[in-house]
């Protein structure tokens, strides 16, 4: 067995949660397997870092927030190589070195992963535990730094080394939607990587989407499922199409996404000059939107509309406000508003899918706003109380 398993911060928050990864560990490993493990910090571990830093002082560098979240997951990495030397499986920590900065053609940074340290501790036959957070990410704000890092450094390390990948976290595996509003919700037993990456981009979801979409690029099979159960059968694998079994039904799952705004500027000259302007303006508030769409007038305008989150929208409304090119554009937004993202690999090839969803929610009276759609998934918003009764309807007519 080769894997790389990597274990999130509600798995790992105590000593007893330690001890037990370490026992289960044991009773499984053999000599000659080849294993990673991976860990994240422990529960809240991120949030009191950043308010901590946040009381050291206003001003709070990239690297220096960087630095100190990544202690979260060092100190959980050591104490589990501890915990499986005690248990009988010769183990190291490596929390450092890993990642590298250099420079390609165009003098640009990038990063780079070097497994040489850990491909020699794996030659030795020894189990390595790695900490996650170690700067794959690209964070916008504050508030959401680290999340998903250490599921993006395990599948990295997993396309390196040739490995399949597993995420254990305190659920069974996935589900076609969010069990806690839909009880019915069924677990899904396999899913693409492209199914997967749109569940992931359009809406919260157990694993982060750059992780997904590493495993897509370099092919490595995941496996979601519950920490400490030895049945594979009750998570969820994510592998690509090539080797999924057929789809017995157009939809896969939805996705949820709360807090979203749709802007509407209209009275815009149809020449592209200000549209260009304006994405300018969204690309330094490293703002990547959704449900974009553009509407001729029969005057030679145009108007342009487009979804964001609700705390990006702030700072969206400031700027183009100080755009002196884009005064005189009305501008008009929704907020409060939430995406719901019917995904599925099966909608490729299905008809009247676009249809029953229409006809669904005229059925419910439930109004919906902004639509896009993919080759394979179909977003809406609605309004925020109008969430739960759409979820439940769609997934009732979807048998999901």
């Amino acid at each position: 067995m080769n894997v790389v398993q990597k274990y999130g911060g509600n798995c790992l928050d105590s000593m007893s949660k330690i001890r037990t990864a370490a026992k289960f560990t044991a009773a499984n490993w053999k000599s000659g397997d080849g294993l990673v493990i991976v860990t994240s910090a422990m529960g809240q571990t991120a949030v009191e870092l950043v308010n901590v830093a946040k009381d050291a002082g206003e001003t709070i560098s990239r690297q220096a927030l960087d630095s100190l979240l990544s202690t979260g997951a060092q100190k959980v990495a050591a104490i589990l190589a501890i915990a499986l030397e005690d248990a009988g499986v010769p183990a190291v920590s490596l929390t450092e070195g890993l990642f590298t900065n250099t420079k390609d053609e165009y003098n640009q940074e990038f990063r780079q992963l070097n497994t040489l340290q850990l491909e020699q501790y794996l030659a030795e036959g020894k189990v390595v535990v790695v900490s996650g957070f170690q700067g794959l990410e690209q964070y916008a704000d504050i508030s959401d730094l680290g999340r998903g890092g250490s599921d993006a450094t395990a599948v990295a390390i997993a396309a390196q080394l040739g490995w399949d990948c597993e995420i254990y976290t305190d659920s069974e595996g996935l589900y076609t939607t969010d069990p806690a509003l839909y009880p019915k919700a069924r677990k899904i037993a396999k899913v693409t990587h492209e199914e997967m990456m749109e569940l992931s981009f359009l809406g919260r979801s157990l694993l982060e989407a750059r992780s997904v979409e590493i495993a897509k690029k370099y092919d490595v099979n995941l496996f979601v499922g519950k920490a400490f159960e030895n049945d594979k059968n009750r998570g969820t694998y994510i592998m690509n199409n090539d080797t999924m079994y057929l789809q017995d039904t157009p939809i896969t799952g939805i996705s949820i996404a709360e807090n979203c705004t749709i802007f509407s500027l209209s009275n815009m000259d149809n020449d592209g000059v200000l549209v260009a302007k304006l994405f300018q303006v969204l690309a330094d508030l490293n703002i990547n939107v959704d449900m974009i769409s553009k509407q001729f007038t029969a005057d030679g305008k145009c108007t342009v509309a487009f979804s964001c989150t609700d705390k990006q929208a702030e700072a969206l409304d400031k700027a183009l406000a100080e755009n002196e090119a884009l005064q005189g554009i009305a501008v008009v937004h929704q907020p409060n508003l939430v995406m719901l993202s019917l995904v599925g690999v099966g909608m490729a090839s299905a008809t009247g899918v676009a249809s029953k969803v229409f006809s669904v929610l005229a059925t419910e009276n439930i109004p919906y706003y902004q639509i896009t759609t993919s080759e394979i998934s179909i977003s809406l918003t609605v309004k925020l109380e109008d969430k739960v009764k759409a979820l439940i309807a769609l997934s009732e007519a979807f048998g999901l």
